[in-house]
């Protein structure tokens, strides 16, 4: 009899956390937001209910790099658009990405090639280090964060 009692709760439990799920609704967002460093960042998106979805972000920095991605999710998988100008870049076509760069390409940046036995890397140039941070008007100071590859000096140890 307790067996039966128990069971009966536990059922009653499960039945009443069923919650039906109606058709995907569509949506879209979109922000834009200040950055601790004194850049920006912005970010829009939209699905279509029915598994399409489509956005873009941006990112800018106090020295005037930008990165734009522009990028589609559907049946097709995921691809994506991106455009910057930040140091170190080169234009690629890796899988399902384009990436325009618009950097100075002397010999910077690391170029990748498939060979046989995989994508073969490169090395940078030297890369001159980092300077304290510097504060935007009415800003402040903080920690810089730098993109790096894998293959940069700098990356040594944080993968």
């Amino acid at each position: 009899m307790k067996v039966f009692i128990v069971l009966s709760i536990l059922i009653a439990v499960a039945v009443a956390q069923y919650e039906p799920q109606g058709p995907p609704i569509p949506y879209s967002f979109n922000y834009i937001s200040d950055t601790e460093d004194g850049g920006r960042s912005s970010h829009q998106e939209s699905g279509d209910g029915a598994g399409r979805v489509t956005g873009s972000y941006t990112v800018n920095d106090l020295e005037g790099h930008e990165r734009i991605v522009e990028y589609i999710a559907d049946e097709g998988g995921f691809r994506a658009n991106i455009r910057t100008n930040e140091p170190g870049t080169a234009s690629l076509n890796p899988a399902d990405v384009v990436v325009e760069s618009s950097a100075p390409q002397e010999g910077a940046a690391i170029a990748y090639s498939l060979g046989a036995g995989g994508p073969v890397a490169r090395p940078a140039a030297q890369i001159a280090p980092v300077g304290p941070p510097v504060a935007a008007a009415g800003g402040r100071g903080g920690p810089r964060y730098v993109l790096v590859p894998v293959t940069d000096p700098r990356a040594r140890g944080a993968y």
